[in-house]
């Protein structure tokens, strides 16, 4: 009589002797592998051995979540999944595969039991309380477990839940020590992108959005001759380089929009989120109009300084510049309305060489080397920056204009 083998059944294609992809539901994934908010509470330890052991395995390669940014992440990040599952987000969402470890091995079912072909599907049974640990993306199944157990609450149905499927890598057959190690390389190796690029490619952000009417509306006198000034734009960078040929990056000119809309206070919110609704009693299209022209008006005026990348490229030159502009929106409550033609003549009383007579504490400063810096965001030297647009006869007024 062959022998049972009591466990859950999974379907997998290793791509190395000890490691596979494959996918499973939703249910059979969290019921494989706990909670890790319920494994830090106490209380539920206390009379559930399994989760107890499970808890005390996890912690060997896991960070906790509680009292952390990555366990204040899981509430987010639950709203964007469930948004992903009722198809507000259209095909624009994605979740990584998760990253799992099984603490013991596997049984192999097939002709090929022994030996498990490479690059084959094969059928494996995990197990009965085996435990299965999340080595990377645990704040995934956190907030998966938060959808699962109150799916209403995201507007979901748990039946549904439970068949959607989850992709995953596993690990098996490897020491703690060596399911630590891949912990620790995936969060050495893998690079954040900086909260400023990933704005700036934001498809759902609204500072983006006008950033990229703006752009997509442009045109600079390059030689005389008109060029879109969306060949001028890096889109990839948050910083530019010397050698780069584009005169600013697409965050930096984010940050000018997001200034245009909302005035000084939206130099504290160039690095934050905007809503398409932030304006009230305005249509978004109309304030995205309205801002996309003030930015195109500014760009097209000063082509040759944003060429030569003078300090009207600089991020916090730009987030004061937009700031003033902002006296030009419908909206604006500021005293001083004008016309952008009349803020555009504003401007070109301005020298824009970076000299620091002009400059320095305005928006730069000097290195211990002695040489001018413009280094620092549109928070360290926006405020400044506006103030020394809109106020000419200031003492900064009249440094910036050479006076």
């Amino acid at each position: 009589m062959a022998a049972m083998h009591e466990g859950v059944p999974v379907n997998l294609m290793l791509f190395r002797e000890r490691a596979a992809i494959g996918v499973m539901s939703w249910g059979t994934l969290l019921t494989l592998v706990p909670d890790p908010i319920l494994e830090e509470t106490k209380g539920a330890l206390r009379y559930d051995r399994r989760l107890r052991e499970h808890a005390e395995l996890r912690e060997t390669v896991q960070r906790l979540l509680k009292g952390t940014q990555k366990g204040r992440n899981v509430a987010s990040y639950a709203s964007y999944i469930a948004a992903g599952l009722r198809n507000d987000l259209g095909n624009a969402w994605s979740t990584p595969p998760l990253c799992l470890w099984s603490s013991r091995p596997l049984r192999f079912t097939g002709d090929d039991s022994d030996k498990p072909a490479l690059g084959r599907p094969v059928v494996a049974s995990l197990p009965l309380g085996n435990p299965v640990i999340a080595i990377d993306a645990e704040t995934q199944v956190a907030a998966m477990h938060k959808i699962m157990n109150d799916p209403a609450a995201f507007e979901l149905d748990d039946t549904e839940l439970s068949d959607m499927a989850v992709p995953y890598e596993l690990y098996w057959g490897i020491s703690s020590e060596e399911a630590r190690q891949i912990f620790h390389d995936r969060n050495l190796f893998g690079v954040p992108v900086a909260k400023t690029l990933a704005l700036s490619m934001d498809q759902r952000d609204f500072g983006t959005t006008v950033a990229q009417h703006a752009m997509a509306m442009t045109t600079v006198q390059v030689d005389d001759k008109p060029v879109e000034f969306t060949k001028y734009v890096n889109t990839k960078k948050r910083q530019l380089a010397k050698t780069d040929t584009e005169w600013v990056t697409l965050s930096a000119l984010r940050s000018l929009a997001v200034t245009v809309m909302l005035g000084k206070p939206g130099i504290e919110e160039t690095s934050g989120t905007i809503e398409s609704s932030r304006i009230p009693n305005f249509q978004s299209t109309e304030v995205r109009d309205q801002v996309a022209a003030t930015v195109s008006l500014i760009i097209s005026s000063f082509s040759d300084e944003f060429s030569k990348r003078t300090a009207i490229t600089t991020p916090a030159v730009l987030a004061g510049v937009g700031a003033a502009a902002h006296t030009t929106m419908p909206w604006s409550t500021d005293e001083s309305h004008m016309e952008r033609e009349e803020f555009v003549s504003l401007l070109k009383d301005i020298r824009w060489d970076r000299e620091p007579q002009y400059w320095e504490g305005v928006a730069a400063k000097r290195t211990a080397k002695g040489e001018l810096s413009f280094a620092g965001g549109a928070k360290d030297s926006g405020h400044r920056v506006c103030d020394a647009i809109l106020r000419p006869d200031s003492p900064l007024g009249l440094r910036i204009r050479g006076k």
